[in-house]
């Protein structure tokens, strides 16, 4: 009885262990990619204006992240290469699609008359 309870005891951890290493290496989620915005106090062309940080807090690399960025303009240039709105007018690209690592956290500042809520939309993810 002793030597069952101690097996049924032992494959308990196992299991624990396992489902505990796992969850570490879950598949990314678009909330793994964090958006902040402030409002750096600053105006150009009449406009406030925004600094936008996007960290990807997943454990995994994520490429090709797009944004939701319908009627994105500013009346400051972004860099492309950071950037983006898309020809679909509804999207952005950001980090020119390149990778986003673990951590990583891609800034770039726009200004606009209107604040855009610039939420993570899609990503491909590399997780190896």
């Amino acid at each position: 009885m002793e030597a069952t309870m101690m097996r049924i005891f032992g494959m308990l951890m196992l299991v624990s262990l396992c489902s505990r290493g796992n969850a570490e290496f879950r598949e990314c989620t678009l909330s793994d990619l964090h958006v902040t915005q402030t409002a750096t106090g600053m105006n150009a062309g009449g406009n406030p204006e925004y600094a936008v940080e996007v960290e990807n807090r997943c454990i995994c690399t994520q490429t090709d992240v797009k944004l939701l960025a319908p009627g994105f303009k500013s009346s400051e240039p972004v860099d492309p290469n950071v950037f983006r709105p898309d020809a679909d007018g509804k999207l952005g690209t950001l980090n020119n699609g390149s990778p986003v690592y673990n951590g990583d956290k891609i800034n770039f500042n726009y200004a606009s008359a209107t604040k855009f809520s610039l939420a993570p939309f899609s990503s491909s993810v590399a997780c190896s």
